[in-house]
């Protein structure tokens, strides 16, 4: 059905930020790797930065950047570990002050932890630890890199085209060789839909080399990344129990990620699970840890970690688990489709059992309606679906709602709403509650059109029960009546 609405007054959408320019000189390079540690959550801009101002100085100045290091961090780092044994932000200011031993840091040494096999946040943390212990391997030789490749042009972790072609041609120019998972993961953080990427394509196709053609494929097909499947599954309670977590005994909405073939070819072995497909797993131990540098390593494919995120958000509406709906706003401001896992997972979101667990799925929902980004069809028929599932309750929905709707999105909250009530109506627990929401902002918005055939049945009660006479605002609100 057609409705049509008042635009909505919506917060405008985050700005995504430029990262400011690497640091000039030693102490400022001190300075920002110093403020990661005992960072609760640490930053793109931070650890990017500094990851590449070490190696920049170490290029300009190694023994300058290795006793100011030492005077500053040194009691940080008072014994040898090997690199699988500390943080990834501690690996190259720990390698520069000779505490990592260098077989360590060798090619080939990042492996999957046992029993971890599964886990989405390993997957990624595979990839942070691989290029980390590159650059620090790097840093041991006789020839350390002048600057890094994948150092983001935006604080999530994206990275322009344009630029990945200039530090190319800058590498060719000075004879550096790019290392094997710098430039993976510079590839995986490129802005594909970038207005500048097919000049980019064409710009790297013109160098001359095995890194401008592969960026220049990867800016076309090899670099498309599959498409998520949706499917029902049933619960395993043995996953959930064997990992402490309550258990859950209504079927979820999962996503199988599209995987990406190319990533297979050419990208060391640390980057291969990301280009399987896989299924978001519930038995993931440390999604609560997550943080957007993780993030940072797939910035430009928010569908893929929204299925892989999507069964713990589904957690925190089901059995009340703590979940991490937290992530949703961040993963909606991220680059790439937003597709249907996506709309998905904040459709779970929106559902959970506690409102702080559902307060992050609404901002979700107003970054992606002020990005102009969200389909409210999709979402609408998405929380129909899990409603019937059980995995969301109308009373929660309709809690959630409100709090979107208040911010300005009544509109938009409207025609989500609009989707959803007629697989709700006429007999849902909540159903008032729900009604009074989309009464509201039907009226707040000015929405004129048909009257949903599940709505009037309910209006055209003789009774004054909360949901007949809230059906009633709510066919008046529409007919103008």
């Amino acid at each position: 059905m057609i409705w049509t609405a008042a635009q909505d007054t919506l917060p405008p959408a985050p700005p995504v930020r430029r990262l400011a320019a690497p640091p000039a000189g030693i102490a400022e390079t001190i300075e920002l790797t110093i403020t990661q540690f005992g960072a609760r959550e640490h930053s793109v801009e931070a650890f990017e930065l500094a990851l590449d101002g070490l190696v920049r100085q170490a290029h300009r100045d190694r023994i300058a950047l290795t006793t100011a290091l030492d005077s500053a961090l040194g009691h940080r780092y008072r014994t040898q570990s090997e690199a699988r044994a500390i943080a990834a932000e501690h690996v190259v200011p720990a390698t520069l002050l000779g505490r990592i031993p260098g077989y360590s840091l060798k090619p080939g040494t990042v492996v999957r932890r046992r029993g971890h096999e599964e886990c989405a946040q390993g997957g990624l943390e595979l990839v942070m630890a691989a290029r980390v212990r590159e650059i620090g391997y790097a840093l041991l030789s006789q020839r350390p890199l002048p600057f890094l490749l994948a150092t983001p042009t935006w604080e999530t972790g994206a990275l322009a085209p344009a630029d990945l072609v200039e530090r190319l041609a800058e590498y060719e120019r000075l004879g550096v060789r790019p290392g094997p998972a710098d430039f993976g993961q510079a590839l995986l953080r490129v802005r594909r839909d970038d207005p500048d990427a097919p000049a980019a394509a064409g710009a790297a196709a013109r160098l001359g080399t095995a890194e401008g053609d592969r960026l220049a494929a990867w800016l076309g097909p090899d670099g498309e990344p599959g498409t998520p499947v949706r499917r029902i599954v049933e619960p395993d309670p043995r996953a959930h129990r064997s990992w402490a977590r309550a258990e859950a005994t209504v079927p979820q909405v999962v996503f199988t990620s599209g995987g990406l073939p190319a990533l297979l070819r050419h990208f060391p072995d640390a980057f291969h699970w990301l280009g399987r497909p896989h299924e978001g797993f519930t038995q993931c131990y440390h999604w609560h840890q997550g943080h957007p540098v993780r993030a940072s390593v797939l910035p430009e494919d928010r569908e893929t970690q929204a299925a892989w995120l999507l069964p713990s958000v589904t957690l925190a509406a089901t059995v009340g688990a703590h979940g991490d709906a937290w992530m949703l706003p961040h993963l909606a401001r991220l680059g790439g489709p937003a597709g249907p896992a996506l709309h998905a997972a904040v459709a779970a979101g929106l559902g959970a059992q506690y409102p702080e667990r559902r307060r992050p799925a609404a901002e979700a929902l107003l970054v992606l309606a002020a990005r102009g980004e969200l389909d409210a069809r999709l979402l609408g028929s998405e929380l129909a679906a899990m409603a019937a599932l059980g995995t969301v309750k109308p009373n929660r929905l309709a809690d959630a709602a409100r709090s979107a709707a208040g911010a300005g999105a009544y509109a938009t909250v409207w025609a989500v709403l609009a989707e959803a009530l007629p697989g709700l109506l006429p007999s849902v627990r909540g159903a008032g509650e729900l009604l009074a929401v989309a009464a509201d902002c039907a009226e707040r918005s000015g929405a004129a059109g048909p009257v949903p055939p599940e709505v009037a049945v309910i209006a055209a009660r003789r009774d004054s029960y909360r949901p007949a006479r809230e059906a009633r605002r709510l066919a008046a609100a529409l007919t103008g009546s």
